[in-house]
């Protein structure tokens, strides 16, 4: 099987056989008195495959690294590389994927779980006790069949996200309202939304060890508590209670779905955001 990858406005030919991808590098023909060495002209890119070969994406290294590498997403995971918050550690651009991963059928196609924005939403909105995100346990998206179920990488309209990632959301959706109810304030329950995932790093809900770094699931964590402080109106009342000959007022704070936009989903978090949000950065 060959495919032509556009990198950088030149088309290169790669070749899938026998479950490894290699270049094809186009030979000339020259006099047998030409002695000059030819020069081969590599991307600046990693292919990443399937375990079969199959060609999935590419992304454009550091300076820094291997400018030339073609490996399996396995091992792109296995180096916590991920392209799609570009102010979270390890980001790496994503310059070419591989139309074919939306055509259902195709061997790039079979690679992902396909999913849209409304499913996440769909999933994140249920009412969920904070236990039921432990791993493997029914809030746990990356393996709930109506998820990430199981798979290494989704597609999200057309885009490729590590699965895991975007399994943050619908616990920081979750957490959010949470917060929400006890503080009556937007930006207190973002900010404990956030803490709440950094002490849950190896995703298990305040039993977890914490995890301070810039990575992309603190990252998604704030991207989910970013579209619940737009969708979820928090609705504020007094109740009056009596004591001692007294009347007191309590207020009862409670959340209502709202929908307004997926912006926040689908969008990077911006720098604001982080300034104002990122307290993994924080030290303990």
């Amino acid at each position: 099987m060959d495919t032509v990858v556009n990198l950088d406005g030149i088309c290169y030919l790669f070749e899938t056989q026998a479950g490894k991808t290699r270049l094809k590098v186009l030979s000339e023909t020259t006099p047998t008195t030409d002695t000059d060495p030819v020069d081969i002209n590599l991307p600046h890119a990693w292919l990443i495959t399937r375990k079969n070969g199959t060609p999935l994406f590419a992304i454009r290294p550091d300076e820094c690294e291997r400018p030339f590498r073609i490996m399996t997403a396995e091992q792109l995971y296995a180096e916590k590389i991920q392209w799609f918050e570009p102010l979270a550690d390890n980001y790496r651009e994503l310059i070419w994927n591989n139309p074919d991963s939306s055509v259902p059928g195709s061997d790039s196609y079979v690679a992902y779980k396909h999913l849209s924005w409304a499913h996440i939403i769909t999933f994140s909105i249920i009412e969920r006790w904070s236990i039921q995100f432990r791993p493997g346990a029914d809030g746990d998206w990356k393996h709930h069949p109506q998820g990430g179920d199981k798979y290494l990488l989704v597609n999200i309209e057309g885009h490729p996200f590590w699965a895991d990632g975007v399994g943050q959301i619908p616990f920081a959706v979750n957490t959010y309202k949470k917060f929400a109810r006890t503080s009556g304030d937007k930006n207190i329950a973002i900010l404990e939304t956030v803490d709440t995932g950094i002490n849950a790093g190896d995703g298990i809900p305040y039993l977890g060890e914490a995890d301070h770094s810039n990575s992309y699931d603190n990252f998604m964590v704030l991207r989910g508590s970013l579209w619940a402080s737009e969708n979820y109106q928090i609705i504020t009342t007094i109740a009056k209670v009596y004591g001692r000959g007294q009347e007191f007022g309590i207020e009862k704070h409670e959340v209502e779905y709202r929908p307004t936009s997926d912006n926040k989903l689908r969008s990077t978090v911006t720098q604001e955001s982080v300034s104002k949000y990122a307290v993994w950065n924080v030290k303990k």
